[in-house]
């Protein structure tokens, strides 16, 4: 399984309504077989955060397409995509989950495809930000 960690700075005068448009998001994501695991709020810096879940990169790719090609979003993207300041995105692998009530751990790591293998452009009107994260091979 593997995780998308969501951050988004929005306008501050802007976040209630942020919060109101994204409960309907976050079940347009469900209907669409992603799994919305958590979404919260840092009001100080007024910072959206959210996760959802998938159960590799294919599936990603395949619940993604279906939500941001859906008529939904490409209905509400524009209203959305006016609140939001700056995004970034994080792939996780699993280490761990809760199954029931226990936490039960994960192989890891697991063989394949790395999350996030299959990069995400950024929307229409959108481009990559000159900050970037460097890592070892």
């Amino acid at each position: 399984m593997i995780t998308e960690l969501r951050r988004y700075r929005i306008r501050p005068e802007q976040l209630e309504s942020w919060v109101a448009f994204f409960r309907e998001a976050a079940r347009r994501n469900e209907e669409g077989g992603a799994h919305v695991e958590f979404a919260g709020v840092d009001r100080e810096t007024s910072t959206f955060i959210w996760l959802r879940t998938y159960v590799d990169e294919a599936d990603r790719e395949a619940r993604k397409a279906s939500f941001y090609g859906g008529d939904w979003w490409n209905e509400h993207e524009t209203f959305a995509m006016d609140h939001v300041l700056e995004y970034d995105v994080t792939f996780l692998e699993t280490t761990i989950q809760r199954q029931g009530g226990e936490l039960v751990d994960v192989p890891w790591p697991v063989a394949g495809e790395r999350p996030g293998g299959r990069a995400d452009g950024p929307p229409d009107g959108w481009t990559a930000s000159t900050r970037r994260t460097f890592i070892r091979e």
